[in-house]
Order: C-alpha cells, then structure tokens, then sequence
C-alpha cells in the first residue's frame, strides 16, 4: 500500500492530516506529522470527494539511484477537472394494459395510462486546476541496486506526495503552492527488497552419481558477514507419464562470491506423495535432469523476499 507522506490543500495552503493540521505559514515541521504517516501504513486521503461528483486524478512518478549528492526532479505540470453529476427529474407517461368487462360476458383489453417522474443523470465539467510540481532528495547512500520511487498526484485543489519504496524513513518539507517542491531528508535506512539479479546461474553437472550446482554472487562484497538462502529442485526431463519432481533441498552459505552445491538423489526431501514404485524403460538408460531453483538473503541489509530464478539447463546423468 502506497504511504501518503502529506496532503497539501493549495487554495487555503495548509495541510490535511489525520487527526493533525499544519500551518506551513507558520514555519512549523513537518516531522512529527510525516513520521506517523509511514510509521501506521496508512493512506491519508487528500480530501473527501463531493457527494454528487468527483475530480479527475493526475500522477506523476519519479524514480532515484544511488548518488551521494542532491537529487532534484524534473518539474512537472499537473491537471484536475471537477466533475459534477447534475440530474434532472421529467414527467413521463407510462402505459399498461388491463383487460375489462365487455359486452355479452367478454373481456376487452383497456390500455390505462399516467404520469410518472423519472430521473436523468448527467455528468459536467466544473473547475479545472493546473499546478506544478517537484520532488527534491538530499543526499543519502544506496547500496549499488537500491531505487527508490515516489510519486506526486493532484486531485481537484489538493497535492499529495506518495511513498511507493523508499530506502530511508524521510520526513519531509513543503515549499511554494502553485509550484511546489516536495524536499525529503533521510532520517536512517531501511531495508529494501534484494536484487533479482544478485545471484546468477554458474554451472550445473554430474558426476560420480553426484549432482553439483554452482552460483554466482555479484554482491558478495555489500552482504559481507551476512548469508544467503539457496533452494534447488530437481525436476527428471521428459517425465511425461509422471511427475518428474524429484525432490527439493536448501542450502545456506556465508556471503561469498561463489557457491557449490553438490548433493545426491537420495539428499533431496522428496514429495510424500513419491513411492519411488514407478519405473520406465528410460530408467535403464541415460536420464536428463533440471534445477528450478531461487534465493534469498538472510541478515539486515534487504528484506527477505524469495527470488525465483530461471530453471538450469538439462543436463545427462548415467
């Protein structure tokens, strides 16, 4: 869920909170304010929307690397419109039929008719505004693969500025109204999701009834004293009639640039299903094999997602 770090009110110039009002013309800070916003997760509504209409929403996102220097935005032009539903009541006639008595015991079809009201719902433009905005990040440190995205959004009068991952906790400071500029101190660091692309396939073979799986590290250096989580599964190639899953296995390492993982059949927790009673004819000669197999990172620098990775190449084991 995005965290709404503040909602500016531009007409009136003053910011809506949850419980809270700030007076930025009274140079009062924002931290305190900011703080609660990320802290409870919750999403802070710019304003209610009107009973009988509704503003168009007008986004722009932003995305920042690592840098050791200030950061600043492009400047973008937003654009709301209000729209109003506007209904009109009528007078329509409506018609039925009944069936009366006729003459000599018979029934005569009768239409009766009368006026009803019936309602007709429009929808129409009303004030459209225009405002500018910018986003300002003061210098922090990332780690290499580390973005981080914001977004600022006008919705009829009101700006709101948008957390969608950050590596920081950041309070934040408001400047200018029609144009404004969203300016984010670091506070500490957070942690954030670890890179897809950290751990890289190296090598899969067999040899002497042993399986050997390697793995590459690019960031061995950044999770120094930290660990890594590898799972392997082991899936039998052209296993058509059956399942081919042979079973699963985890590996933990300390952070390294290289890790080998050699393992058998027989080390794999296998599926409770698996009797090992099947057996075709192609179990007498060579077997093809492959790993599906993900990461994680164990420790305080990332989160500890779990990253599927891309299945090896099959290879031959006699």
């Amino acid at each position: 869920m995005k965290k709404v770090i503040f909602a500016v009110l531009v007409i009136t110039g003053f910011i809506a909170a949850a419980n809270a009002q700030v007076n930025f013309n009274k140079g009062v800070d924002v931290k305190d304010f900011v703080s609660q916003a990320v802290n409870s997760d919750l999403v802070i509504p710019a304003a209610p929307a009107p009973k009988i209409g509704h503003y168009s929403r007008d986004c722009a996102r932003f995305s920042f690397g690592p840098s050791d220097k200030e950061l600043v935005s492009e400047r973008v032009y937003l654009r709301s419109t209000e729209y109003e539903t506007v209904c009109h009541t009528q007078m329509v006639q409506q018609c039925y039929t009944v069936m009366v008595p006729g003459p000599n015991g018979t029934q005569v079809a009768q239409q009766k008719c009368h006026m009803v009201p019936q309602q007709y719902c429009y929808e129409r433009p009303g004030m459209t505004w225009t405002q500018a905005g910018q986003i300002k990040v003061n210098p922090r440190k990332l780690l290499p693969w580390e973005r981080e995205s914001f977004e600022i959004c006008l919705q009829g009068p009101w700006m709101d500025l948008y957390i969608n991952a950050a590596a920081y906790k950041y309070t934040a400071r408001r400047e200018g109204n029609y144009d404004t500029l969203f300016e984010l101190a670091p506070q500490y660091k957070v942690a954030m999701k670890a890179d897809e692309n950290g751990l890289n396939y190296g090598d899969f073979s067999y040899a002497d009834g042993k399986f050997t799986f390697k793995v590459n590290d690019r960031w061995a250096k950044e999770y120094a004293g930290e660990k890594v989580s590898i799972k392997i599964d082991l899936y039998r190639d052209g296993a058509w009639i059956f399942n081919g899953y042979k079973g699963s296995k985890e590996f933990t390492f300390e952070a390294a640039e290289g890790y080998t993982m050699a393992f058998t059949l027989k080390d794999l927790e296998k599926p409770e299903s698996d009797d090992d009673t099947y057996r075709s004819a192609d179990d007498r000669g060579a077997k093809k094999y492959f790993l599906k197999w993900g990461f994680k990172r164990v420790g305080a620098i990332s989160k500890d997602n779990f990253v599927k990775k891309d299945k090896t190449p099959s290879i031959e084991a006699k």
